[in-house]
């Protein structure tokens, strides 16, 4: 009878785990003991195997699909979660199989059920160490899976941690088709790390990228985006970590030996651990989709917003255009300002932007007298009689720098000598291990933002600008992210505070000024890389940054509609920065410049420009054809306003050819399409089943009528083609 019984428990297991793994709604388990163990949602599935190794697969329209390779007994191989103890890598930690079943789980993300999966293993020196792997899947995010690991000394000795890794992927191309190479994928990759370089990037062979978000040694710069996408024509893959404040962690891709690519959340930690204290890990997600890097942003995007890191609803000044001042440089005045305001009421231009350099000292921001020598009655006349005309004024400047006695070529423009405010408050500023006071991107020391005083001196300035000088928003720019700050005076929990609490020095900013002007807009430019995700949410208007070229201008654009909704005014900067046919480290502003406003305008991007008029550099005058291409494309954009429109995500940036867009309006469908030369077939996705006229809105031509849901058109375009479909009235 007890043989019989073992038999068919057997039986029962097996049953469950070969009616499981076909696709159906709801979360679901099974396990067999000493084998897989499998958690289920209609999405995503997880097979784990004796050693906590996870495979991941993932559901999509009746396909299933896997990307990552295991191989628990490989040389290469390691689990999703593992640490380095006294600097070995602790791997295999033999699942305890005894009371393993899900439980019912409700939090910030809906209600689901969690599984936790307990395992020991045996670490160097004749440590045992227990891990504690938490897995949490959800009824409202079927395509992901989030993750936590606790790791308890069970030894009797103290150990050191020196690493520990999250959501750590083999990813292997060929498992999904098989006559590409395993290295063969496209990936977005979220660390701000130079400028100019390419965050939407083809792996290759070799490749390999720390993808660091704290501050960068070189470059100096940092932040970002702390999520990492691998994706195929036919699934992808995304990591993230879900933490309420930015973290110093690490998001390494390398093509290893075999070809295949690793992903992951590494953390240094170089902490002692002494027996039965534990050790926590972050909290990360896992992101199974399809299409490109879209969906795995929102869906990020989504969580956080579920944990309150939400960005707020846009000022609806955010959406329109945008005139810099950047076009004349440092020396401009305020004649030339005034001297182009007639151009852009004539373009319905509403919003202008005084950039770098009215002030004096990075850090005191005075007004510079070369610029304003009347000092603030000049420049509250000046704000006053745009606004008497009109326009909507914005001042550039930057939160963290403060400018020291003397700064390397590479600090810009500015008047000689340390900012009062160091020599104020040098207990304000960060400070390294050596008590010497770190350089920034522009060779500036930094205040601190988690100094309370540094908080309430970024509220008077805000007061100062928008209250007393009467600006409607800011620039912010020429800053990225903070190191870790030592300075004694400021007696931090952890080095780290400063990284973490940037984002609330940008709150008091962006609070204080919608607390003056409702209406106001704030603005961040971390220069030519991808844009904070944390100091964002305290932005009306995500920015892509310098693009050096087009592609990567509406690629970002994509990224911005994906994180800050599908209605998000992502300004596009100054037209004249996508540079055709020049070189990407040419960032000279003598540059051939770009006029692509088709890039701008085709995703829903904010146009913005630079243009100067009737004087200024020769290459930034509006005169002959530039300036009816200019006027051409400001009414087309203020007529369409595009921007306001949802963003749909039906198309991949990368695989579908032509690069394909398309924005909702309403019951119209804007579509755009890009390629250096196209004459074929295109199938326009999104369409309800019905007619509609096709027409091409900027050479003002009709394209023929189309039937919903499954239509095509086969046009000839060179660069591209921007169409709108219309339904038409039964």
């Amino acid at each position: 009878m007890k043989k019989s019984w073992s038999f068919l428990k057997s039986f029962l297991v097996i049953f469950v785990m070969i009616g499981s793994s076909c696709t159906k709604p709801g979360i679901d388990f099974s396990f067999k003991p000493g084998s897989y163990i499998w958690f289920r949602n209609s999405g995503i599935e997880l097979r784990f195997d004796s050693n906590m190794y996870c495979k991941v697969y993932y559901n999509y329209k009746g396909v299933r699909n896997t990307l990552n390779d295991v191989n628990s007994g490989g040389v290469l191989s390691k689990p999703t979660h593992f640490i380095v103890v006294n600097g070995k890598e602790v791997k295999c930690f033999k699942v305890n199989y005894d009371h393993l079943k899900p439980e019912p789980v409700s939090t910030e993300f809906g209600t689901g059920k969690k599984l936790v999966l307990k395992g020991i293993a045996d670490g160097p020196d004749g440590i045992r160490i227990e891990k504690t792997l938490s897995v949490e899947l959800y009824d409202k995010y079927p395509d992901i899976a989030i993750t936590y690991v606790e790791y308890k000394n069970t030894g009797v000795s103290d150990l050191i941690i020196n690493r520990d890794y999250c959501n750590n992927f083999r990813m292997d191309a060929s498992l999904v088709d098989p006559d590409v190479h395993s290295y063969d994928f496209w990936s977005f990759q979220g660390a701000s790390i130079a400028w100019g370089l390419d965050y939407i990037i083809k792996i290759k062979d070799g490749f390999k990228r720390d993808n660091w978000m704290g501050v960068h040694p070189k470059t100096k710069t940092g932040g970002g985006v702390p999520l990492v996408d691998l994706w195929t024509k036919k699934m992808g893959m995304a990591i993230a970590h879900l933490e309420t404040k930015p973290q110093l962690v690490s998001f390494p891709v390398e093509v290893e030996p075999d070809q295949k690519v690793s992903m992951a959340i590494r953390k240094d930690i170089n902490e002692k651990l002494s027996p039965e204290e534990s050790y926590k890990t972050l909290k990360s997600v896992v992101i199974a989709h399809s299409l490109d890097y879209f969906d795995p942003l929102s869906i990020y995007s989504k969580l956080m917003a579920d944990l309150g890191v939400e960005k707020k609803k846009p000022s609806g000044e955010a959406y329109e255009a945008i005139w810099c001042g950047w076009g004349y440089l440092t020396d401009f005045t305020t004649d030339d300002i005034y001297k182009t305001l007639p151009k852009l009421k004539e373009l319905g231009i509403h919003w202008v932007v005084i950039d770098d350099r009215w002030w004096d000292k990075y850090g005191d921001w005075n007004l510079r007298d070369y610029t304003f020598p009347g000092g603030e009655k000049q420049v509250k006349e000046f704000v006053d009689s745009l606004h008497h005309q009109g326009f909507k004024v914005k001042i550039w400047w930057a939160p963290t720098p403060v400018q020291p006695a003397e700064i390397n070529s590479f600090g810009g423009s500015v008047d000689p000598g340390m900012a009062q405010v160091m020599r104020d408050h040098p207990d304000w500023l960060i400070m390294d291990k050596d008590g010497n006071y770190p350089r920034d991107c522009r060779d500036m020391v930094q205040l601190c933002p988690a100094v309370p005083e540094v908080q309430e001196y970024m509220k008077q300035l805000t007061t100062r600008f928008i209250k007393d000088w009467g600006f409607d928003g800011h620039k912010l720019d020429a800053y990225y992210v903070v190191p870790p700050c030592y300075n004694p005076e400021h007696h931090h929990k952890y080095p780290g505070e400063s990284y973490e609490d940037l984002p609330e020095m940008i709150k008091t900013i962006y609070e204080t000024s919608k607390s003056l002007k409702p209406y106001s807009v704030t603005e961040i430019c971390n220069c030519g890389t991808p844009q904070d995700f944390y100091q964002s949410i305290y932005t009306d208007q995500p920015v892509t940054s310098d693009p050096t070229s087009v592609e990567q201008s509406r690629r970002r654009v994509k990224v911005i509609k994906a994180l800050w909704g599908t209605d998000a005014p992502a300004y596009t900067d100054h037209v004249e920065h996508i540079r055709i046919d020049v070189d990407m480290n040419d960032k000279s502003d003598t540059a051939k410049v770009g006029q692509d406003f088709a890039t701008s305008m085709g995703p829903g991007g904010v146009i913005g420009t630079k243009f100067t008029w009737p004087g200024g550099p020769e290459n930034m005058q509006l005169t002959g054809e530039r300036e009816k291409h200019w006027q051409k494309w400001l009414k087309l954009y203020n007529e369409k306003m595009l921007c306001k429109g949802d963003y749909l995500n039906l198309y991949d940036i990368i695989y579908d050819k032509p690069e394909s867009h398309v924005i909702r309006k309403g019951d119209t469908l804007y579509y755009a399409f890009y390629a250096d030369e196209w004459h074929g077939d295109i199938e326009l996705r999104g369409l309800e089943a019905k007619k509609y006229t096709v027409f091409d809105y900027v050479n003002e031509k009709e394209m023929g009528t189309v039937k919903g849901p499954e239509a095509v058109i086969t046009p000839e375009f060179n660069k591209h083609l921007l169409i709108e479909c219309i339904p038409v009235k039964q």
